[in-house]
């Protein structure tokens, strides 16, 4: 399992979010996941790899669709939320 402080940053801004346990602890796993994939840090992965590991969730490992509604915001909440509050913060 790697941990990288993207991810521990990540986790922290989860946390901050108005969502329930289980989804702050599926939206880290998820990450952490994409991450043990590619046996490296998930914020410097491309877009294509994280679309193609996305499709191996659904096509290889069968994943249905609410599991991958759960992958697609966490992803998205990675990639987008915790870059745009830094950026914030900087200016």
């Amino acid at each position: 399992m790697i941990n990288t402080p993207s991810i521990a940053t990540f986790a922290a801004f989860v946390q901050l979010k108005d969502y329930r346990q289980p989804t702050k602890k599926e939206y880290v796993r998820y990450v952490r996941r994409l991450g043990d994939h590619y046996q490296c840090d998930p914020a410097t992965l491309s877009e294509d790899q994280v679309r193609a590991y996305y499709l191996e969730l659904r096509q290889v490992r069968k994943f249905g669709g609410s599991a991958m509604k759960v992958a697609r915001c966490a992803f998205r909440s990675f990639y987008r939320s915790p870059r745009e509050i830094s950026r914030d913060a900087q200016s």
